[in-house]
């Protein structure tokens, strides 16, 4: 986990002991006497260097005053004096401060005591000039200081947006191709899909709505007839078929004719499998326990193929798994505890699946490297276990050796990117039991630290990155299947 710290000056004041030293003399001319030297002891408050964390149940973020409205360490501060002038010099160190808090030289007036803060800093490995840990050389991440600084997760609170009759899916895209990202979201209540389209600052437009199949599950947004606009596909749970839906080019959806599929289709995803330049489709049957392949033609999807994968599969995901250039499919198998892979041969086909034991029930899917072997990695949401599942990959189409993170209560989406500017995938989940999701930083070490936590609307079942403020950070949104909203976490660094 990461600490937002809040550099705060350590003041150290040692505390000197009252010695009276009285020296008599006799003298008859001209020698003076020596006076009594005193020094009274002088009190001062010492203050720790304040951490703030986003952690637990709060998703908060820190605010510039430097107050927390998430649950994390508080700011710990020592008990407070005051400052006692009697054998001290106003204006030197360790005594009280002159008028209008001020100090002579260097010093600076600190809970009215003058203190050499660039010494104390130093001795603490801190520059005060930088807020850079001179002991680490590792600059302090502060939320909300307009500073982005690697290793920090400041987001403000979530912003909720009505989209339709329970959430379920997200898709992300710039749909009217003005250059800031648009929300999709499949509706599975409802029986719709909506749009917001982006403003660029956070915020975003009026709601518009297409009608949609029963229990739209998931949607993605491929170039479905390769004109450079994102059209919209959604697989549809209750009616077992695909809504699809061109893009005028401004950001209209025109309804297209359905498309078949398996029974009660839970995921898609988007790749070229063949290499046409054309986008094609992949949907996870849950019913049917097959992932059906749509190769697309530039200008719209044939009759689709079908691979066997294991029983239940609730979600499907396109990545190289051997190394060889060729596109593979792997599904989490739910009914079957699986992770199962198909070799594709580069042309749109695969190869049986091979499947490897998760030891729990896999709901959603991400590919990575996270052990910087080269090799794709396989992390799972696992709800029941409330946990996240890493398995390393050994590059032939087998994961093993799942080592399980805590990641709060009933994981259901997952979502994969750098979301702390380090340079390496971080993993976010939507806890769908708690109301929020958790970010799992990657340690850079080959697994994850402790998750960080944010609020978010009812129920949320998916989530989704994109940078909707466009400040180069990314930010999250997710579907809240509880309530109609999707809730949108701006980034504040």
């Amino acid at each position: 986990m990461v600490w937002y710290m809040r550099a705060t000056a350590v003041l150290v004041v040692n505390l000197v002991n009252l010695v009276t030293l009285t020296m008599a003399g006799c003298s008859s001319g001209g020698e003076e006497s020596n006076t009594a030297l005193t020094s009274e002891m002088t009190q001062s408050t010492m203050t720790a260097a304040t951490a703030i964390g986003m952690t637990g149940t709060s998703g908060e973020g820190t605010s510039t005053d430097g107050s927390s409205t998430s649950t994390g360490v508080a700011p710990t501060t020592g008990a407070q004096g005051s400052s006692s002038t009697g054998g001290c010099q106003l204006g030197q160190l360790g005594c009280g401060c002159l008028p209008l808090a001020s100090c002579a030289d260097a010093l600076q007036c600190i809970d009215d005591v003058c203190a050499d803060v660039a010494s104390e800093s130093s001795s603490t490995g801190e520059d005060s000039s930088t807020g850079e840990d001179s002991s680490t050389g590792m600059v302090m991440a502060v939320c909300e200081d307009g500073q982005v600084t690697p290793g920090e997760l400041c987001y403000a609170p979530a912003m909720p947006l009505g989209m339709g009759a329970g959430p379920v899916a997200l898709a992300l895209a710039d749909l009217n191709k003005d250059g800031h990202l648009d929300i999709v979201s499949a509706n599975n209540t409802s029986n719709n899909l909506t749009v917001r389209t982006g403003k660029g600052t956070g915020l975003f437009n009026a709601l518009s709505a297409q009608q949609g199949g029963t229990g739209p599950y998931a949607v993605v947004t491929p170039d479905i007839n390769n004109d450079g606009a994102p059209d919209v596909v959604a697989a549809n749970f209750g009616s077992a078929n695909l809504s699809l839906y061109q893009n005028n080019g401004l950001g209209m959806l025109m309804v297209q004719p359905a498309l078949p599929a398996g029974g009660q289709p839970r995921s898609l995803a988007v790749a070229n499998a063949n290499k046409d330049a054309f986008d094609d489709i992949f949907v996870a049957n849950y019913m049917t326990n097959t992932v059906g392949v749509y190769l697309g033609d530039g200008i719209g999807y044939p009759e689709p193929t079908t691979v066997a994968v294991g029983a239940g599969p609730t979600w499907v995901a396109m990545e190289d798994i051997n190394g060889d250039g060729k596109l593979d499919l792997t599904s989490a198998n739910y009914g079957a505890s699986t992770i199962g892979v198909s070799l594709g041969n580069g042309l749109g086909g695969f190869g049986p699946q091979t499947a490897s034991p998760v030891g729990a029930q896999p709901y959603a899917l991400a590919l990575l490297d996270v052990s910087g072997d080269d090799k794709l990695d396989a992390i799972v949401t696992v709800p029941a276990a409330g946990a996240v599942y890493l398995l390393q990959g050994n590059g032939l189409g087998g994961f093993g050796g799942a080592i399980p993170y805590p990641c709060g209560a009933d994981p259901i989406g997952i979502a994969v990117g750098d979301l702390n500017g380090d340079g390496s995938k971080d993993i976010v989940v939507a806890n769908r039991g708690v109301n929020m999701v958790s970010v799992l930083q990657n340690d850079g070490a080959g697994g994850f630290l402790a998750p960080v936590s944010f609020m978010v609307g009812l129920t949320p079942y998916s989530v989704a990155i994109g940078d909707f403020n466009e400040d180069g950070v990314p930010d999250l949104a997710t579907a809240n299947n509880g309530e109609p909203t999707v809730s949108v976490l701006n980034s504040k660094p």
